[in-house]
């Protein structure tokens, strides 16, 4: 298995003004957007809270587009695909004398409800039984992540982001030893530990 990823999200869980609002660098909008001196690293770090925050909970947040390869079909009926929720994905192949994914297969469904999302097989259809490619034939196409904006993302994990976010603010690379910095750290991992897909995480 391996993923590309094709489409980065456009926009981040949680803006720059929210930011500063929370830190109590602006208390208004207007503030916050005349309050410059720091946002390429209050930026940089919104960014790097959102990866912790996927990376703890297997998860995509905002909406992202990712290609995943298979060397062969699968031995059951489906594929599971990392990076829930999923939105939509669409399965090609290239047989061994194609020059690219030039092959639909359209015969399973598309499980979008669940975490991880899944490709399933259609009652009474099996996988294509061609040559395939020799290496990554199967290409799956596949959209995933809460929604487009900030607020389809769960308030548990944008409220965790905000205390991963105060934390490098307030340490900024310093080794602090103190209950505040562990009870921050702890409070952010039980409000993503909710959220998180125990499928693809370990």
């Amino acid at each position: 298995m391996r993923l590309t990823l094709t489409t980065a999200p456009k926009i981040e869980p949680i803006s720059l003004t929210e930011v500063k609002k929370h830190l109590r660098l602006a208390t208004t909008d207007a503030e916050a957007a005349a309050y410059t001196r720091e946002d390429t690293q209050l930026t940089a770090w919104i960014e790097t809270a959102r990866e912790m925050a996927e990376a703890e909970t297997g998860t995509r947040l905002i909406t992202q587009s990712w290609y995943l390869y298979l060397d062969e079909w699968p031995d059951g009926d489906e594929i599971r695909l990392p990076y829930p929720p999923l939105q939509s994905a669409t399965v090609k192949y290239r047989l061994e004398d194609d020059s690219g994914y030039d092959n639909t297969f359209s015969d399973v469904i598309v499980d979008t409800v669940g975490k991880p999302g899944r490709i399933v097989l259609k009652s009474d259809y099996s996988w294509p039984t061609d040559t395939l490619y020799d290496v990554n034939p199967i290409q799956i196409e596949y959209a995933c992540g809460y929604g487009a904006a900030g607020s389809d993302v769960p308030s548990k994990v944008r409220s965790a982001m905000f205390l991963k976010l105060t934390d490098l603010y307030e340490h900024r690379g310093e080794t602090v030893i103190g209950a505040s910095v562990g009870r921050l750290h702890d409070a952010a991992e039980s409000l993503l530990r909710q959220c998180r897909d125990w499928t693809f995480t370990v």
